[in-house]
């Protein structure tokens, strides 16, 4: 059994600029506290892990952009680069899903956040989840 569990969802469209972080949404369900709260926490675009130890994440999402291109979406762990997932967007506004997983180490505490690029138009983000467990 795992010691913490997040899941958090965002429905909304997000129109971004290429590079923009992208609001991770709300928690649907979750559990696991440490001294100070939950052990998983959301604060504006970062997702705070807030205990030393091994999370897998599991991300996903419906991507498009207001022009053809690839589109990648990245999970970034205190600035650095973990995991990424990319397609190609055909036509303008078609969509693509992009689903990864990634496994972090926490040390003390860590922020994570996803960032979408484009290579031509504006990137646009629904139906992102991710699922967060520690083990």
């Amino acid at each position: 059994m795992s010691k913490a569990l997040a899941f958090i969802s965002n429905n909304a469209a997000q129109a971004l600029t290429s590079g923009a972080n992208v609001s991770p949404g709300t928690a649907q369900h979750g559990f696991g506290c440490t001294r100070c709260g939950r052990t998983v926490q959301l604060s504006g675009t970062n997702i705070n892990l807030r205990e030393s130890g091994y999370y897998q994440v599991d991300v996903g999402a419906t991507v498009s952009a207001t022009a053809a291109g690839n589109v990648t979406l990245s999970l970034y762990q205190d600035g650095a680069l973990v995991a990424q997932g990319s397609e190609a967007i055909a036509a303008a506004d078609g969509p693509a899903s992009i689903s990864f997983p990634a496994s972090v180490k926490v040390n003390c505490s860590s922020a994570l956040t996803l960032v979408v690029t484009s290579t031509a138009g504006a990137p646009i983000v629904t139906n992102i989840y991710t699922t967060i467990e520690k083990a």
